[in-house]
């Protein structure tokens, strides 16, 4: 994972995640214009500002089609609707890693968690 901007406070760090598929294991094909489907979830060190993250997983591609969703979490990992927003932009996928824009609107640090979907 790395920053490339923030604005208000330290950037935020993975703290967690979900075991994700890697490219290499065979799944069923989903049908129509979609080969595969991944799915996974990171959690995060609490931060509030707008941020530039990148998630490394070897099964997204310049092509593939990204889904991100980040929620405030509680102390157990919970996911949870608060006060504070939390938006997910400018979703890019590279070969091998996704990087996103987050922006945390709250005036101090809050501890998030994204899920990322994967189509190939």
């Amino acid at each position: 994972m790395t920053a490339t901007e923030s604005s208000a406070s330290e950037i935020p760090q993975i703290a967690d995640h979900s075991q994700p598929t890697i490219h290499s294991e065979n799944l069923a094909d989903v049908g129509g214009n979609v080969g595969a489907v991944w799915r996974a979830w990171w959690t995060w060190t609490p931060a509030h500002g707008i941020f530039n993250l990148r998630l490394p997983w070897n099964v997204i591609g310049i092509n593939s089609t990204v889904v991100i969703t980040a929620s405030e979490i509680d102390s157990n990992g919970n996911r949870f609707v608060g006060a504070a927003a939390f938006q997910v932009s400018s979703i890019a996928p590279g070969n091998g890693e996704v990087t996103f824009k987050i922006n945390i609107d709250w005036g101090s640090s809050l501890p998030m968690r994204t899920d990322v979907l994967v189509f190939n």
